[in-house]
């Protein structure tokens, strides 16, 4: 099994991006390539454009006002996305959060945040990913702004089976074909289901899917709709964070996300989250 291991970051300016910035995107993706792979379309099937008042939740991070990644409020001042999103020393100056529009473009209203810190779970690892997470802390408040609200995480694991599976929604502003297309302006959502840890640690093996992952996806349904940072949320909560997935966006392996529930993350969380609804 060749395996190939690419960046997971979205970064694009304006309306449509050019040749060169999409061509930085793929640069910077989390996604594996393996070999034998069937080669299927690109396009996920039954994702929709999302309205932001059923996901007031929804950020897009920015770069230099460019969206390079999914995030979502979880606290007054709080909101959290995934570590790979930044480097290992990232400045907050740089950085800025747009809440209360489905729309990514500049010019389409919504509010934008300045970010105070951005703090990378310590144990991070960017070779496996594990402890994929990181909490962006704004200056001011996410209080008081229309279709800007935090969102429930859970706090005990899912059980979902190939029999009774669970179904959770992914959201973002992610391209729909890896190879060709420009990113959305308008966020959109997908439904998949949860796969099952073991078949999951079967399915990706040699590479690790380690204690702090957890999957879901479906042929043809995949978090490629979805950002690195963005949400995978289950029964109105917060579960898990979009992470890596294959590099063939829809294919037979299951996306990996960053569980919410497994004890470093949460232990991580709570030190600076101390309640669910948002105390900090």
């Amino acid at each position: 099994m060749e395996l190939l291991v690419v960046a997971l970051l979205l970064c694009v300016t304006g309306t449509f991006a050019d040749s060169s910035q999409i061509e930085l995107w793929r640069s910077v993706q989390v996604r594996r390539n393996i070999r034998n792979e069937p080669q299927i379309s690109g396009r996920i099937i039954g994702g929709i454009e999302a309205n932001i008042g059923d996901v007031p939740f929804q950020l897009s991070v920015r770069r230099f006002d460019h969206h390079i990644c999914g995030a979502s409020v979880i606290d007054s001042s709080f909101a959290i996305t995934a570590a790979h999103c930044f480097s290992s020393n990232p400045d907050p100056e740089f950085i800025t959060l747009l809440g209360g529009s489905a729309n990514r473009t500049e010019d389409a209203g919504g509010v934008i945040f300045k970010v105070k810190d951005i703090i990378v779970h310590p144990g991070f690892n960017p070779n496996t990913y594990h402890n994929d997470v990181a909490l962006i802390r704004i200056e001011g408040t996410f209080a008081g702004f229309e279709n800007v609200a935090p969102i429930a995480m859970h706090s005990v694991p899912i059980f979902s089976s190939n029999f009774n599976p669970v179904y959770c929604s992914v959201s973002g502003w992610g391209i729909t074909n890896m190879f060709v297309g420009n990113l959305p302006e308008i966020l959109r959502v997908v439904r998949i289901p949860l796969v099952p840890y073991t078949e999951c640690r079967r399915k990706w093996s040699p590479l690790a899917v380690t204690n702090s992952m957890i999957c879901a996806g479906e042929l043809r349904r995949d978090a490629c709709n979805g950002d690195s940072g963005g949400p995978l949320v289950c029964n109105d909560k917060l579960y898990g964070i979009v992470s890596w997935g294959a590099y063939q966006c829809g294919s037979s392996y299951p996306g990996v996300y960053t569980s919410l529930t497994a004890r470093d993350v949460a232990s991580f969380i709570s030190q600076y989250i101390t309640t669910q609804n948002g105390e900090s």
